[in-house]
């Protein structure tokens, strides 16, 4: 299982055209992650490459708010086929704790869970 934070590499059939994209744990038991964009969609945290985020090419956003949850099968493949490619720096966990402000679907237990796994 990934510890919060973990960066994993997962197919993405959102984007246009589909694509491999970075994706950061935040809650491993429930399977919620933040989406890592090269565009600024807010709300985000701008993930500098040097010298914190060293995995990632150029600086980069971590898309914020509504985790995406992804199911266990496509992690564990994900992690099989590329391994963990890198991890978001701790020194940014309290600014992604306070975007939780801005989640309108996630449940208040869930939001709690979240902050209790980058604490």
């Amino acid at each position: 299982m990934l510890r919060p934070r973990q960066v994993i590499v997962i197919p993405d059939g959102t984007v246009r055209p589909p694509k491999p994209k970075m994706v950061a744990c935040v809650e491993p038991t429930l399977g919620y992650f933040y989406r890592i964009n090269t565009r600024r969609w807010p709300p985000v945290v701008k993930l500098v490459r040097d010298p914190l985020h060293t995995f990632l090419d150029h600086d980069r956003y971590l898309e914020c708010g509504d985790p995406l949850e992804i199911d266990d099968y496509i992690v564990q493949d994900s992690v099989d086929r590329n391994g963990i490619v890198g991890e978001i720096h701790e020194s940014l966990c309290g600014e992604i704790i306070k975007l939780l402000t801005m989640a309108t679907t996630l449940r208040e237990e869930d939001r709690r869970r979240i902050i209790e796994a980058l604490s």
